[in-house]
């Protein structure tokens, strides 16, 4: 079953426009923007993106006009939570744990760890 975070490149690329506007878009300027950007997408194509990601969930569509329902930073810890259940049994220790292990930490960034888990 595909959860509604599982996002192809071009969905998220739409996402990230989205997120980068202060208020909701007209398609047709969100599909500007695009074009801008050297995407050569049909106004078809865009909307065909929009679809699914309503289908999802992570946008909304009214009158023609555009916004997504979460943040950015609602989305990523969404789907961070969801990777840390699915590889690492829910719990935060084990993720902490392989992290850590397959990359270098040094002691300012323990601290700063430390100091996070403290507070929560």
């Amino acid at each position: 079953m595909k959860r509604f975070f599982d996002v192809s490149e071009a969905e998220r690329e739409v996402l990230e426009k989205l997120w980068d506007q202060e208020d909701s878009i007209k398609q047709s300027q969100l599909l500007a923007l695009f074009e801008a950007d050297g995407k050569e997408w049909k106004r078809q194509t865009l909307n065909t993106f929009l679809s699914r990601l309503e289908d999802k969930g992570l946008i909304s569509r009214e009158n023609r006009q555009v916004k997504p329902v979460y943040s950015r930073e609602e989305f990523n810890c969404m789907r961070m939570k969801a990777a840390i259940d699915d590889m690492y049994e829910g719990r935060l220790s084990n993720f902490v744990a392989a992290f850590v292990k397959g990359n270098e930490i040094n002691e300012s960034e323990a601290k700063e760890l430390i100091k996070i888990l403290e507070n929560s």
